[in-house]
């Protein structure tokens, strides 16, 4: 027998659940603003799948830039499903493929760490070649050598986020009475279009306002140069920039990447000096 519910009741249910999806959207934007203020916007994008790089304030920029050197684990975090054309189908789209923890007393000390891209693509192999040409060379280099005093580190990190991969290398050799030299050097691929990706090609994918970055770096280049000034003004021997030189142009850099929706500009100036002297414009 069927049963014909008064209109009562159905207005009830109705209202029943239009109240129970009201009491979840405001008990989820209680969670998102609460997750907001101890995690941070990054985490919480994350977790919901946002892919874009918001403002940041001046102590999580800091902490980001206090963290750098922490992001070195010598892997590869890949937080997407998108298909690759590998060389070697057995191993990962990134992996250590040469490794050196050397010792020899009075000598040097080693702990080199070397990536290699697993990808079939042309700019892919160059780069691969670089790794090999700069990196190992300079480890071939220190096992040959006698009462040099050598400490010599390369360690990296690889990301895949929003189908874009980023590697980071990471290299601090220290030798005998010479200044402390730091390289940092990235490559950032798309995964979609096999391309390598400039700042100019990331500002766009994450729809930010070119202006608004280059006055972020111009801004951060001149308080480090300020701050560089009043130790010089001191008596300081310390590293100083030219505030207007074209390295600091968008189209001109070459050392950036993002992770967790942080874009990450760095200016390593031991890349081609004798320094372990960096800046690390973060957005």
């Amino acid at each position: 027998m069927n049963v014909t519910l008064p209109e009562k009741n159905k207005i009830n249910k109705r209202r029943i659940i239009i109240y129970s999806i009201a009491i979840f959207a405001c008990i989820l934007a209680i969670v998102v603003v609460i997750g907001i203020q101890i995690l941070g916007n990054d985490v919480v994008d994350n977790f919901f799948g946002v892919s874009k790089i918001t403002k940041k304030t001046e102590e999580e920029e800091n902490r980001l830039k206090a963290n750098f050197d922490t992001l070195f684990q010598n892997q590869l975090e890949n937080n997407s499903s998108c298909e690759v054309k590998k060389i070697d189908k057995n191993k990962d789209i990134v992996y250590t493929n040469y490794e050196n923890t050397d010792k020899s007393a009075n000598n040097y000390e080693m702990n080199v760490n070397l990536p290699y891209i697993n990808i079939k693509n042309q700019s892919v192999q160059d780069y691969n070649e670089n790794i090999k040409n700069i990196f190992q060379a300079k480890a071939e280099e220190v096992l040959k050598s006698t009462n040099s005093n050598v400490i010599y580190t390369v360690k990296y990190e690889a990301y895949i986020e929003n189908n874009i991969l980023s590697l980071i290398i990471y290299s601090d050799l220290k030798q005998d009475s010479s200044a402390q030299r730091i390289i940092v050097q990235t490559f950032n691929f798309n995964l979609e279009t096999n391309k390598e990706l400039t700042l100019e090609d990331i500002i766009k994918i994450y729809e930010l306002d070119e202006k608004t970055v280059q006055d972020k770096i111009d801004n951060e280049i001149k308080t480090e140069e300020k701050k560089a000034e009043d130790l010089k003004a001191l008596g300081y021997n310390v590293f100083t920039r030219d505030t207007k030189s074209d390295m600091y142009k968008i189209k001109n850099a070459t050392e950036f990447f993002v992770h967790n929706n942080n874009l990450y500009i760095i200016y390593a100036y031991g890349n081609d000096k004798l320094t372990s002297e960096r800046d690390i414009v973060v957005m």
